[in-house]
């Protein structure tokens, strides 16, 4: 037998040492996921989800196959137009999200009501996606429209990229292929997450239907399953065991 030398008994006890601390580091789980996410809007929210999706596809850890479909429909259409895809052409998917606005449609409540009977899951906003946006820059406490909403937002980033260039330009449009790059590096997501539950939580012993609880936003809900796939994949988990997921 070879008789090791001094700097040889040193390596191999490095390596030994290595070996002891890697087995006994807890193993982590690698989860795979499907999402369908159906989007009323045909521009803001797929540039905002198909970026979000390019993030999370940077990790080795998680498989998150995400389709981004922007369907243009409203409401009730949007609803119905996901449940025929799902249930016709028998895709699977783990999760399967909508994702709309109220703005001016009248079956507001009642796509809220269908997507529940599918089972469907809903990030639906009061009034419109640009409130979730807007909220990563700061509170929305009062009842506001679409258009001020994207006025808000607007100013909102340019202010922040005003600290760093005085003489930046920023016109906010329905097409801003950098509108998730914006609010995430511009804003902060933390934040955004606070506000939207603090939202929620006003109107939650409301007796108001979706179409009266402005503001309102369940887009983050969406959002924090995207991000957080070991506690969605439990969740899909435990839906199967009690067999209240379609999907």
């Amino acid at each position: 037998m070879k008789k090791l030398s001094l700097k040889e008994i040193a390596q191999e006890e490095e390596l030994h040492a290595k070996r002891i601390e890697q087995e006994s580091q807890p193993k982590e789980r690698f989860v795979k996921l499907t999402f369908l996410i159906a989007t009323e809007g045909t521009q803001t929210e797929p540039n905002y989800f198909n970026a979000l999706k390019a993030e999370l596809e940077k990790s080795n850890r998680f498989s998150i196959n995400i389709s981004v479909q922007g369907k243009g429909k409203s409401t009730t259409a949007l609803v119905g137009k996901v449940h025929r895809q799902i249930k016709y052409n028998h895709q699977e998917y783990d999760r399967v999200w909508v994702v709309f606005d109220r703005d001016e449609f009248p079956d507001f409540d009642e796509a809220i009501q269908q997507a529940a009977e599918h089972k469907i899951n809903c990030a639906w906003s009061n009034e419109s996606f640009e409130l979730w946006l807007l909220l990563h820059f700061k509170d929305v406490s009062t009842s506001t429209n679409r258009k001020d909403l994207c006025d808000l937002l607007e100013a909102a980033i340019r202010n922040e990229l005003h600290k760093t260039n005085s003489e930046a330009l920023y016109d906010y449009s329905k097409g801003d292929s950098q509108i998730y790059e914006h609010v995430t590096k511009l804003g902060n997501e933390a934040d955004a997450f606070a506000r939207a539950k603090t939202l929620r939580n006003n109107f939650k012993d409301s007796t108001n239907t979706p179409r009266s609880q402005n503001p309102c936003t369940h887009v983050d809900e969406l959002v924090f399953e995207l991000r957080n796939p070991e506690l969605t994949a439990e969740k899909v988990r435990e839906e199967e065991k009690t067999g209240s997921s379609g999907h």
